[in-house]
């Protein structure tokens, strides 16, 4: 099939069902024509009329070695990569969708997201590509969801469900009055797009809200803030009833919540992470959870170190206190179309800065 459009556009993961035509033929009004991946299009006319107007392709976004060979596509190569999930662009990856022979080399990939862990920036950067992200346009999504593990912590609503459904009512009923948000401290340990909306939630519900921030969350910058600043996250951790985990995955944030942290916070107490996996010890949550002389009694998680539907695995599953929801805070039909929105807005900006060669 020949390419018309002087830019070429490698799509891993198309927008929701009811906004990816619109979002491919957005490239395409770009100069950028897209090579669309329909390994997560399960919709058969969908995929019939993408495969009707566009270049087809169908591999696993999550594997290196594909990615990297679709990436290149025999010496044609692309200008541009679009993805959702946490796609693995590496430094070794980039240097194959960058290498000197191909006709096209990478300079802008796109995730629908707020995060880019699993991209490399430093080889990135040393490869001349420029990363967009899509930072705050799932925080509503995100805040939601967060809350929804909250009170399902609080109030067990998962487990009664399960108990009712299997005719027991006196499971249904164990552990009755509970706790709530009405009068409870909720702490907040992180102080971006995610965490605001959290804390304007929580506050609606009648909690009281505690913030913990990095090092430049000086006190002049919480003065706005609907929650009052603590001056470490020990003091977070022992004073808040629901702590809920809003930082991104970096060097500095890898492993902050630990057994002693877990160890720390108050009796029936409740831990959320909708953030990332790296940010909170999977065992060690575990290991907690199930100790009763341990305060933290109950957890709901959204993140886990081995996500997906060939690589998960987690200590987690099976654990009583804890719910588990399967990474998809962030994925209502609202966050989805604002994060591609965005995206799309980020890629033309892009197209106006100059590269060494032309789109």
């Amino acid at each position: 099939m020949s390419d018309p459009a002087p830019g070429r556009v490698l799509v891993v993961d198309t927008a929701p069902p009811e906004e990816a035509l619109a979002e491919l033929a957005a490239f395409e009004a770009m100069g950028l024509r897209p090579t669309v991946n329909l390994r997560r299009v399960t919709d058969p006319a969908l995929r019939e009329r993408i495969a009707a107007r566009w270049p087809v392709v169908d591999f696993d976004g999550f594997d290196a070695e594909q990615l990297a060979t679709h990436l290149e596509d025999g010496g044609r190569g692309h200008q541009a990569l679009k993805c959702r999930a946490g796609i693995p662009l590496t430094r070794a990856v980039l240097a194959r969708a960058t290498a000197p022979g191909l006709t096209r080399r990478l300079a802008v990939a796109g995730r629908a997201a707020s995060g880019s862990e699993t991209f490399d920036p430093v080889a990135a950067r040393e490869s001349g590509v420029t990363l967009l992200t899509t930072p705050g346009a799932n925080a509503a999504a995100v805040a939601e969801l967060t809350l929804a593990l909250a009170l399902d912590a609080l109030r067990g609503v998962s487990r009664r469900s399960a108990a009712l459904h299997g005719g027991d009512w006196a499971g249904a009923v164990a552990g009755l009055p509970v706790a709530g948000l009405a009068g409870a401290r909720f702490g907040l340990v992180g102080t971006g797009a995610v965490a605001r909306r959290v804390a304007s939630l929580a506050a609606a519900f009648g909690a009281e809200v505690l913030v913990h921030g990095s090092p430049r969350f000086t006190p002049g910058r919480a003065a706005g803030w609907p929650g009052r600043r603590t001056g470490s996250l020990a003091e977070l951790l022992t004073e808040c009833e629901v702590v809920s985990v809003h930082v991104p995955a970096t060097e500095e944030t890898a492993g902050l919540i630990g057994e002693a942290e877990l160890r720390l916070m108050r009796p029936g107490s409740v831990l959320v992470n909708t953030a990332r996996a790296s940010v909170v010890d999977e065992a060690a949550l575990d290991r907690v959870l199930r100790d009763p002389s341990a305060g933290l009694a109950a957890a709901g998680v959204d993140v886990f170190e081995r996500e997906g539907t060939v690589g998960y695995g987690s200590v987690l599953a099976g654990n009583p206190y804890c719910t588990l929801s399967p990474h998809a805070a962030g994925m209502t039909h609202a966050a989805m179309r604002e994060a591609s929105r965005q995206l799309l807005a980020a890629f033309a900006a892009a197209m106006l800065c100059p590269h060494d060669g032309s789109w």
